[in-house]
């Protein structure tokens, strides 16, 4: 009975996890990235280089104000991000359907700095979590996943129970290959484990209100997608005075974005400011500035979604939790292409000359090392194409795309081919060639004084690519010695 119960888990924890993890990949590399957006954005934005931390002022706060005032009268719905130590630029922003673009202000005098256009970190979170498809249809892909992941762990679990102790203590990276595959597998899973399971959780949680509207909860996305599109008042009163009204409210530096509707202006708090992800706010007369409404989240069921939010969000984190964040989120990346590869390998001496395994090791290939490649080709995008190009944000989305799909041809090149395994080498050594490269872009594309001298979240990009890079090379080692 035990043994018919593991064989029926073994069968499910395959296949489920197989077709789950083709899209789970891409979420949990999506994921870790989108976990540092925001640098990611600056290091997309190397003329912000030049600009180090400084206080906001009244002044440039009410001048960006008028601006935002002029936009809504000409239609466009924009709002304003307060500087952050993340990003400690004054920002006004509008949402084009995917990202949020706009232009960046000095938080000093406000004066506009020239920036290029570009989606930066936001990529990736729209591609996390709705894989670039829109907010219903690729979200409802990605909660099948999610709920896939759950029914492959526990299946899963059944499986290892017996050896879980020793599946813990083995890792053998220089045994045959079917053999390194596993204990990878085996002890990521394990290791990684609440970590997966609270991840697809709560990404589940998250999307379920979206999804299925009719069990309550409402949308609590990024702000502004459903914000009225114009505004017929030409100016608003000043927004400094408000400002410090609402950190009177909710606390110093506890303010972050600066919504507008018709005739009112949103002091809202900032998604790091508090552990619960909430929309609270308070809300001013935008004709003169007196405080009409404060708005908290008080209903027991929206603050533990606040909490599910804080989770799987984590902007509320410092930095080292943001690390072991992007650590685990990789790890479960490499835990998922590990299942996938085993599935190929198990697969590849019965059923490996069949059209249905070549396009699953095509489709493999193309989630687990082609879309790496691309995430680096949207870095080259960013620093080869001329700042000034016309639709520039565009055209670095299409340069990722692209780069994706010659990835993925190239892929079902070589696995409707001959030699389906010198593609997975080919692969990686793009990857590390791009990987190892990135450091030498920023060095050559970005001016900026002391280099050499201080650590800042441009180095913090470049390492971190050379650092996938020797893994890629690594792994291209043993592939080409096995």
């Amino acid at each position: 009975m035990r043994d018919t119960l593991r064989t029926r888990m073994g069968w499910l924890h395959e296949w489920i996890g197989f077709l789950g993890g083709l899209v789970l990949v891409v979420c949990f590399t999506a994921g870790s990235l989108a976990l540092f957006d925001i640098e990611l954005t600056r290091w997309m934005q190397p003329e912000l280089a030049r600009y180090h931390p400084a206080p906001l002022s009244d002044a440039a706060l009410d001048k960006v104000g008028g601006i935002v005032a002029q936009m809504r009268q000409n239609g466009r719905n924009a709002f304003i991000t307060l500087p952050t130590p993340r990003d400690p630029i004054l920002r006004v922003l509008h949402f084009n359907g995917h990202a949020f673009l706009g232009t960046a202000y000095s938080p000093t005098d406000g004066f506009p700095v020239l920036t290029r256009p570009t989606d930066g970190g936001q990529l990736f979170f729209d591609l996390h979590h709705s894989l670039y498809r829109g907010p219903f249809w690729g979200n409802m892909v990605t909660e099948i996943a999610a709920i896939g992941l759950l029914i492959a762990v526990g299946s899963g679990l059944i499986i290892h129970f017996r050896s879980i102790i020793p599946d813990l203590l083995l890792f053998r990276p220089f045994a045959s290959r079917t053999r390194a595959w596993m204990d990878a597998h085996i002890l990521a899973g394990l290791l990684f484990l609440p970590f997966m399971v609270m991840m697809a959780y709560t990404g589940a949680v998250i999307h379920g209100p979206r999804l299925f509207p009719m069990f309550g909860g409402g949308h609590h996305g990024r702000p502004g997608l459903h914000r009225p599109s114009g505004d017929s008042r030409a100016t608003y009163a000043p927004l400094s005075p408000m400002l410090h009204e609402a950190e009177k409210i909710f606390g110093p530096a506890t303010i972050g974005l600066i919504l507008f509707e018709n005739g009112t202006v949103s002091m809202t708090r900032a998604d790091s400011s508090s552990f619960v992800l909430t929309r609270d706010h308070a809300v001013f007369s935008a004709q003169d500035g007196t405080l009409v409404d404060v708005v908290r989240q008080k209903d027991p069921s929206r603050r533990l979604g606040g909490i599910l939010r804080g989770l799987h969000f984590i902007r509320w984190a410092p930095l080292p939790l943001r690390w072991l964040y992007f650590l685990s989120g990789i790890a479960g990346s490499a835990l998922m292409s590990a299942g996938l590869i085993l599935f190929l390998m198990k697969h590849r001496d019965r059923r490996g000359s069949r059209f249905l395994f070549r396009l699953a090791e095509t489709l493999t290939m193309g989630v687990t090392t082609a879309l790496p490649i691309a995430c680096l080709g949207y870095l080259w995008a960013n620093r080869l194409f001329w700042s000034d190009l016309p639709e520039r944000a565009h055209w670095e989305i299409e340069a990722f795309f692209l780069v994706w799909a010659v990835g993925l041809v190239h892929a079902a090149w070589r696995s409707f081919g001959p030699t389906p395994l010198r593609g997975w080498n080919e692969h990686f050594v793009l990857f590390a060639s791009f990987a190892l490269t990135v450091l030498p872009l920023d060095f050559l594309t970005r001016t900026s004084n002391g280099y050499l001298s201080s650590f800042d979240v441009y180095k913090a990009v470049d390492f971190t690519a050379f650092a996938f890079g020797l893994l890629a090379l690594f792994i291209h080692r043993r592939l080409a010695t096995s």
